[in-house]
């Protein structure tokens, strides 16, 4: 077990010296003919360390202690996979990994551990020899979001950014390149983290006692520029804006209300023409980068685009925590601003409030910290927008995608083909000495080869000179027969055979009939876990560890699939398909609207 031990313990010495000592100790008594016992003096190594070490007995790089119970190879196994599913957002607890751990021992039916599965200094082992380990709270991510942004979505997205950045002749206009989001902020903020005594159980933080909302509109450009924000809350009227402070705000500040305090098709065409178009500059053509909400693709603000030649790319839905310069780079240092100033501002005084007077105040205080050049450029660039440069996206983002990649859809011949594939199975974990006939159609009796091999997990297939098939009459036939005349090692060697291999048996009914027939002996291992050859634990690691992975579509949801591409990509909202769908949707709106109308002037006429 895993004890930290100190000093002397049980009459053992714990290692008091360098790996670098020891090199130089063993050194000087190779190079230098130093006595051990002068050595040990000199460098102060034990002298039987010394000994072991120049003996050839113990490695350089060997650890003290006991070995670990499972090989190095198996266990780096595992740990590279439990890197992998934590970069996939599938990652694994410690509860997890003890359990699967015994599991995975318990499919290859090898007892390493006392117990059904490891202990907690199991662990504790392993994260000393791999001190890359740590356990980390994972963050927030829905599946959709891990499921869409993916290497594909977003090659294409930058294909045609690329292509319509070019067109609009922007490559050097980081001033007509911008981006749109909404936020929203509530009266009731989260305390920051303060100083405290240590004996201190729970620490509070006074907040409001309100939780209304209010949503705020942003844009900025990728010059680093903003433009004055739009404040959306709650109400039905417009004595829902009374008890604000609006002069408080930041510049150039418009207001509005809404029932439930969101951005609408209205609010967000009274945004473009009154804040964007005003804003912008006379400069044309412009480019307004935002997310594919409803609100932003309203008929009316396309039109009404298209007339001030401001061409609209809406991003792939699900993928904005990536690709968006406000979510990367501003709204995160925006939070945290409002934060600070909302606890510096409760901590001056004990009744003061965050409510409708002094909200105002506060969000100009968190705007001006937040959205600052730096941080609207840096964003722009986290995102490959501005300069364009798709290679910025960490392949990190792309991780999570991989457990719901689906692969393109296999024809049965090609999925047979690779199910039959031969590999090597490791059958047996022995020692074991194989006597197969070098065959061929013509005279199997004529080449009998003994051939014997020794590893602690045996790979048996056919080789490619002896695919030929062989019956187990044969076989038998073969033991009875007087093998006199068969040739011996050397006569092997002059045949062109190589023997540095055992020969690979894919039939497991001439492998059996060879075992019962005593051509080939099996002999057990003394090591209860392979070594050498880690093939099957790998297999298995990846199957206990990870998530199976997604199989491929039929050609119905292919098609399918295919039809909702429009719906799952990015899209330039001005083009003329996307007006036109926009058009065709709007006018049967309106025939629905009209005809329910019609139902309800008749149901009337029928009631008097």
């Amino acid at each position: 077990m895993p004890r930290k031990a100190v000093g002397k313990k049980r009459g053992k010495y714990v290692a008091s010296y360098s790996k670098e000592t020891l090199q130089r100790a063993i050194e000087a008594i190779q190079n230098e003919n130093m006595s051990f016992r002068k050595a040990e003096k000199t460098f102060h190594v034990p002298k039987s360390t010394l000994e072991n070490h120049v003996s050839g007995k113990y490695d350089l790089n060997s650890r003290m202690g006991r070995k670990p119970a499972l090989p190095e190879a198996v266990e780096s196994k595992i740990v590279e996979t439990l890197k992998h599913a934590a970069k996939q957002g599938i990652g694994v607890s410690r509860t997890q990994l003890l359990r699967r751990t015994g599991e995975l021992c318990n499919r290859l039916r090898v007892t390493p551990f006392k117990g059904i599965q490891p202990s907690k200094d199991w662990w504790t082992g392993l994260k000393k020899r791999h001190p890359e380990l740590t356990i980390r709270r994972s963050e927030k991510l829905s599946s959709s979001r891990a499921r869409m942004m993916n290497p594909v979505v977003v090659d294409k997205y930058f294909t045609d950014l690329e292509q319509i950045v070019k067109d609009l002749n922007l490559e050097m206009k980081p001033h007509c390149i911008w981006n749109m989001d909404e936020t929203g902020r509530s009266f009731e903020h989260t305390p920051i983290r303060v100083i405290s005594d240590k004996k201190i159980r729970n620490v509070v933080g006074k907040t409001s006692n309100s939780r209304s909302n209010v949503t705020i509109t942003a844009c900025v450009n990728a010059m680093g520029h903003w433009m004055p924000p739009m404040f959306v809350v709650k109400g039905k009227t417009s004595a829902s804006l009374h008890g604000f402070n609006t002069e408080a705000a930041p510049v150039g500040s418009i207001w509005s209300y809404q029932e439930n305090g969101w951005m609408t098709d209205v609010l967000g065409e009274k945004w473009f023409r009154n804040v964007f178009l005003k804003e912008c500059g006379p400069e044309r053509p412009q480019l307004l980068i935002l997310d594919g909400h409803s609100s932003h693709e309203s008929l009316a603000i396309l039109e009404c685009a298209l007339a001030n030649n401001v061409q609209i790319l809406s991003l792939p839905p699900h993928t904005t925590h990536i690709l968006q310069p406000l979510d990367r780079a501003v709204f995160g240092p925006f939070s945290a601003a409002y934060n600070a100033a909302c606890s510096e501002f409760m901590s001056e005084n004990p009744l003061n409030m965050v409510n409708k007077w002094s909200f105002p105040g506060l969000i100009k205080i968190a705007w001006e910290k937040s959205f600052t050049e730096h941080n609207i450029q840096s964003g722009f660039q986290a995102c490959g927008i501005y300069p364009l440069n798709k290679h910025v996206i960490p392949a990190s983002g792309f991780a999570p995608s991989f457990p719901t990649d689906v692969p393109e859809s296999q024809s049965p011949a090609s999925s047979s083909a690779i199910m039959s594939t031969p590999e090597s199975i490791n059958l047996f974990p022995a020692t074991v000495a194989i006597s197969v006939p070098s065959v061929s159609s013509d005279d199997v009796r004529s080449s009998l080869v003994s051939i014997s091999h020794k590893s602690p997990v045996s790979s048996l297939s056919t080789s490619a000179e002896s695919r030929e098939s062989v019956s187990a009459t044969d076989i038998l036939t073969l033991s009875n027969s007087d093998t006199s005349n068969f040739p011996t090692t050397s006569d092997i060697s002059t045949n062109n055979i190589d023997n540095s291999e055992p020969p690979m048996i894919d039939d497991p009914e001439l492998l059996l009939n060879l075992i019962a027939t005593g051509q080939i002996n099996v002999v057990e291992n003394e090591n209860e876990i392979p070594e050498e050859n880690t093939g099957i634990w790998n297999s298995e690691i990846e199957n206990i560890f990870l998530t199976p992975k997604a199989k491929p579509e039929t050609k119905s949801c292919s098609t399918n699939r295919k039809k909702r591409a429009t719906c799952t990509s990015h899209r330039l909202l001005t083009s003329t398909e996307v007006l036109q769908e926009k058009r065709d949707t709007e006018n049967k709106k309106q025939e629905k609207l009209k005809l329910k109308l019609e139902r309800e002037e008749k149901r009337k006429q029928k009631m008097k």
